[in-house]
């Protein structure tokens, strides 16, 4: 995993190199953005990360930013920074998908552990990204078959279920188990459905295991969010 960063964009010069020098007092890489145009012109962002993004940007509102990184796809913290907050500010930006909102001058001692919770919270969230990845890259290697198995399996069916309900013979069924454990790399099937289930994307989208799934007429298991890359 790549070094934590903080990306600040604020018009401020001064206080740019402030918060650039307290984030790096403690270890933390940083980098500055006068206006926000460069920094959302960044190809991908692929490190645990946290935003400070000030409310009045030239030529656009901060909040305006906040919601272009929303539809970019970047999910990393936004902590919003303001020399005229008011209430309405403030729950706007909430609302918008900002983590915190604080008003200026900063406390230093206030922000850095504010920021240095979001980067251990965005750490943890890469994490489980990027473990997710590994398990949606084996899922899409499966064949359409083996997809149709493994459902049957998140279902907890036994073979002989499993073998009815997909039109197989109980020993395909059981053949096609041996290559899902191999393909995925585990020992077991709880081991194999454990895996499966820890990422959170996988329980928005419950797999189903019918003989309609069976012959084509539902959704295959690339239609499921883990098959997916959201980043």
């Amino acid at each position: 995993m790549r070094e934590p960063a903080v990306y600040i964009v604020d018009d401020d010069p001064g206080l740019n190199a402030s918060l650039a020098a307290l984030f790096r007092s403690v270890g933390l890489k940083t980098e500055l953005f006068q206006h926000p145009q460069p920094f959302l012109e960044l190809a991908h962002i692929s490190r645990p990360s946290c935003l400070l993004l000030d409310v009045r940007l030239p030529g656009i509102n901060g909040i305006e930013v906040l919601e272009q990184v929303g539809r970019i796809g970047w999910t990393m913290p936004v902590v919003m920074i303001s020399g005229h907050a008011d209430v309405v500010m403030a729950v706007r930006a909430l609302h918008a998908g900002a983590r915190d909102f604080l008003e200026k001058p900063v406390n230093d001692t206030v922000l850095l552990q504010l920021v240095q919770h979001w980067i251990r919270w965005d750490s943890q969230n890469y994490s489980c990204e990027l473990i997710c990845d590994d398990i949606r890259a084996k899922l899409a290697m499966l064949t359409e078959r083996e997809q149709s198995v493994l459902q049957c399996m998140l279902r907890g069916q036994p073979n002989k279920v499993a073998a009815h309900t997909l039109n197989l013979s109980v020993k395909a069924v059981e053949g096609h188990r041996i290559n899902l454990l191999h393909k995925m790399g585990v020992q077991s099937p709880v081991e194999l459905v454990r895996m499966v289930g820890s990422c959170p994307k996988a329980t928005h989208s419950p797999m189903r295991c019918s003989r309609e799934h069976a012959a084509g007429r539902n959704a295959s298991l690339h239609d499921c969010p883990l098959a997916r890359r959201s980043r």
